[in-house]
């Protein structure tokens, strides 16, 4: 499997031995039976059946296509015992956990792996974990320290959380470099706010290393901060989120400059969210 640093610089995306022209995409806000044609954003039906919550809006000018259109079944079925960032990136990544991850909290790990990168010294409830390898998610050491949960679906398929958690759950929702294969983002986001408690927060991490055969095409054409904007985005057009900040200082072009050249370490950035303390 391919990956590759991308960074973007006066108009080009250089993605180590490829460059990509520009293509960015603007959010347009709209009904959502114009966009998506789904139920509106709710956690319950009038019978009490909980359903998955819809986006309020969606970014319709974003090219989803990929290079790579096998399974993503397939494509993640042999366990990968790596980490995908450099140990700079995981600092920091953990530190700002540390901040912002509330003691004894209840914390999912979407698109995780065997390691989930949290403080040792961070006291949790419980830690569930979601990937594409129950073989990974087993092997994490976090979550057999908590009885957590460990769960496997493929978002492309089945853009949201129904089934495998509960409405207003979780404290926090974790999300590190794997934010960029989501086709439907602001599907998965909507229903994320679901299992959300109140004033929860949302935590996607990100870096310019990634299977790039298998990312969104308009997630390669970008540079690190056009990518912020973008994630700031998917959590627009899911629609109950507010407190959306940009940390990090993976976005500067001479940060990128360096990591491309070989002689910086991963840009590190991090788009965190809270759920609306009031929001359905």
């Amino acid at each position: 499997m391919l990956r590759s640093r991308c960074i973007f610089l006066f108009g080009k995306c250089v993605v180590v031995t490829a460059i990509l022209c520009n293509g960015l995409a603007t959010l347009i806000m709209m009904p959502m039976g114009a966009a998506l044609n789904t139920q509106p954003p709710s956690g319950a039906n009038k019978k009490g059946v909980t359903l998955a919550r819809q986006p309020i809006g969606r970014i319709n000018s974003l090219d989803r296509s990929k290079i790579d259109k096998t399974p993503d079944g397939q494509f993640y079925s042999r366990p990968n015992l790596v980490t995908h960032t450099d140990d700079a990136f995981i600092k920091k990544l953990a530190n700002l956990y540390d901040d912002l991850i509330p003691e004894g909290g209840v914390v999912l790990d979407m698109m995780s792996s065997h390691v989930s990168h949290l403080p040792e010294s961070k006291s949790l409830a419980r830690l569930d974990v979601h990937g594409m390898n129950q073989k990974e998610l087993e092997l994490n050491p976090a979550r057999a320290a908590t009885n957590g949960v460990a769960f496997v679906r493929d978002f492309n398929e089945n853009p949201s959380f129904l089934g495998l958690c509960n409405s207003d759950e979780y404290d926090a929702v974790l999300c590190c470099v794997g934010v960029q294969y989501l086709e439907e983002a602001e599907v998965v986001f909507a229903d994320l706010q679901r299992i959300l408690k109140p004033g929860g927060i949302c935590v996607v991490s990100f870096t310019n290393r990634f299977f790039f055969e298998k990312a969104l095409s308009s997630w390669v054409e970008r540079g690190m901060a056009e990518r912020a904007r973008l994630v700031t985005d998917y959590f627009r057009a899911a629609g109950g989120f507010n407190k959306i900040d940009i940390m990090g200082d993976g976005t500067g072009v001479f940060t990128q400059l360096l990591s491309a050249g070989g002689i910086g370490g991963d840009p590190f950035v991090a788009v965190v969210a809270m759920k609306e303390k009031n929001a359905i």
